[in-house]
C-alpha cells in the first residue's frame, strides 16, 4: 500500500506547472523625509519608493536617493493664510554630510545658513504651522506640519541596571508630568555622542559615537493625560525593541593581562512633541520595529502626511538633555546643541 501512495504522490507532483505572476510596477513616488524643529534650521532628504521585488544590487543605492528636483519650499502664513515668510532649499554640500552621518546624502537645506544664525534659526519657532512644497517630475508634492511647544522632563538620573549581568550596565530614568487637558503626541530619540569600544587584543579603545540620533519611541499621552509618572530611556538596538543599556566607566582585562580604563558613554536625549499626523508616521515605525521578522506580525502601510508622495514632514517642539552615564548622576537642565549632533 504504502508503493502506490508513493507512485501516485510522484504523478501528481510530475504535473504540476509552474506559474508566473506578472506583478504589476507601482507608479514612482517620492518619498519624503522633511524636518522642521524650534531653533534650528529646516532640512528634506529625498528618496524613491523601490518595487518589493526590486532586486537589491551596487546600483540600487545610487538610484535610491533624489537630487534634481526643480523646487523645494516652506514657509508659513498669518491667521488669513498671507506668507509671512518663506524659504528656498537647496543641496547641502554632500561632503559635509558625509561628515555628519557617515554617507553622502543629499539633503536639502535653507540657502542662508551662517555661523551667526546656525544655531538659533529665527524662521523655526514653536506654534507655527509650516507648509512645504516640492516640484519634480511634472508633480507638485505638497505637505504641513506644526512645531507644538516643547514640554521638558521634570528630571533625569542614572543607576544601575537591574537586569544586566555587569555592575558598569546603566539606565537613563526620567519624570515626566503631562499637561492636563492637552494633547501632546511625544516622541524621544538618542544618540551616544561619546563611547568606547574596546579591543582586548590590541589593548585599545577607542571613541565610536553613534552617528545619528535613533528613535525610542513614538505615542500620545491617551493613557497619561495630565499625570506624573516615572519612564526609561532604552538604547535603541539593531532591530525590535529598544533595550540597551549604557556603560558607565570600568576597567577591562586585555589579553596580555594590562588593566585598561574603559570611559563611560555620554548620551543626548531628545525629547519632543510632534503633532498627530506625524505620531501616527512614528508611531507606525516604532510597530514595524518591534515586529520585524515577525511571522505572524499583521502587515501594515505606515501613514504619511505627504500630498502627492510618501513618508512624513515633521515638525518637533524639541528639548536636549545631555546625559554623562555616571551612577547617580542627576539632570535638570536642558542644552542647546550643535547642530552636527542633531541629525
Amino acid at each position: 500500500m504504502k508503493k502506490y501512495l508513493f507512485l501516485i504522490s510522484i504523478f501528481f507532483l510530475s504535473c504540476q506547472e509552474e506559474i508566473t505572476l506578472e506583478l504589476p510596477r507601482g507608479d514612482d513616488k517620492l518619498v519624503v523625509q522633511g524636518t522642521i524643529e524650534n531653533g534650528f534650521p529646516p532640512y528634506v532628504v529625498l528618496t524613491k519608493n523601490q518595487g518589493y521585488f526590486d532586486p537589491i544590487n551596487s546600483n540600487t543605492y545610487n538610484n535610491f536617493f533624489v537630487d534634481n528636483v526643480d523646487e523645494i519650499k516652506i514657509w508659513y502664513t498669518d491667521e488669513e493664510g498671507i506668507i509671512i515668510e518663506s524659504k528656498d532649499l537647496e543641496l547641502f554640500d554632500t561632503d559635509l554630510s558625509e561628515l555628519i552621518i557617515g554617507q553622502p546624502l543629499p539633503i536639502y537645506t535653507v540657502t542662508d545658513l551662517d555661523s551667526s544664525n546656525i544655531n538659533d534659526y529665527e524662521f523655526s519657532k514653536a506654534g507655527r504651522e509650516y507648509f512645504l512644497e516640492i516640484k519634480w517630475n511634472n508633480e507638485i508634492i505638497t505637505a504641513q506640519t506644526t512645531i507644538p511647544n516643547p514640554t521638558p522632563l521634570d528630571c533625569l538620573w542614572v543607576e544601575q541596571s537591574e537586569t544586566a549581568e555587569n555592575d558598569w550596565k546603566c539606565d537613563i530614568r526620567a519624570i515626566y508630568s503631562d499637561p492636563i487637558n492637552e494633547q501632546n503626541n511625544i516622541l524621544i530619540k538618542s544618540k551616544r555622542i561619546q563611547h568606547y569600544n574596546f579591543n582586548a587584543d590590541s589593548c585599545l579603545t577607542r571613541n565610536k559615537a553613534d552617528l545619528q540620533l535613533q528613535l525610542i519611541d513614538a505615542g500620545s499621552d491617551v493613557l497619561i493625560n495630565g499625570e506624573s509618572f516615572e519612564t526609561y530611556f532604552p538604547r535603541p538596538s539593531e532591530n525590535g525593541f529598544p533595550t540597551g543599556k549604557y556603560n558607565s566607566k570600568h576597567e577591562k582585562e586585555c589579553d596580555d593581562g594590562n588593566i585598561l580604563e574603559r570611559k563611560e558613554d555620554i548620551v543626548l536625549i531628545k525629547f519632543c512633541q510632534i503633532d498627530e499626523p506625524s505620531m501616527k508616521f512614528w508611531r507606525g515605525v516604532v510597530r514595524q520595529a518591534g515586529t520585524n521578522g515577525n511571522p505572524f506580525a499583521e502587515p501594515m502601510n505606515l501613514s504619511s502626511n505627504i500630498n502627492g508622495g510618501l513618508g512624513a514632514f515633521t515638525g518637533y517642539g524639541s528639548v536636549y538633555y545631555k546625559v554623562p552615564i555616571i551612577k547617580d548622576t542627576t539632570i535638570i537642565n536642558t542644552i542647546k546643541p550643535n547642530i552636527l549632533d542633531i541629525f
